[in-house]
């Protein structure tokens, strides 16, 4: 599964403090941004993948990759697939 990571620790249309966050009993969920409606896969779904790749670039998303290589709580720390790999380019990863 290939993921994004925004800036505020969502990935795919995950985002924090979200009720979509603790949907497990679908595989997609609706999600009301301010900019529109949006769909996404569920942690479930997300999860079940065998390897989730995170590709994180820009100096915007340094503290949120900060975040998840901690295992914060941040919506991408919450994908538990088998194997997660994170490929951060140097202004994402410039403090690692």
């Amino acid at each position: 599964m290939l993921l994004g990571l925004g800036e505020d620790g969502h990935t795919a249309s995950l985002f924090p403090g979200d009720a979509a966050l603790d949907v497990t009993g679908r595989w997609v969920a609706r999600v009301e941004r301010p900019d529109h409606r949006r769909l996404t896969l569920t942690l479930p779904v997300l999860s079940a993948a065998s390897t989730a790749l995170f590709l994180v670039s820009g100096a915007g998303k340094r503290e949120a990759l900060r975040k998840l290589l901690a295992g914060d709580d941040i919506p991408a720390a919450r994908v538990r697939a088998r194997a997660v790999l994170v490929i951060a380019d140097r202004e994402a990863g410039r403090s690692y």
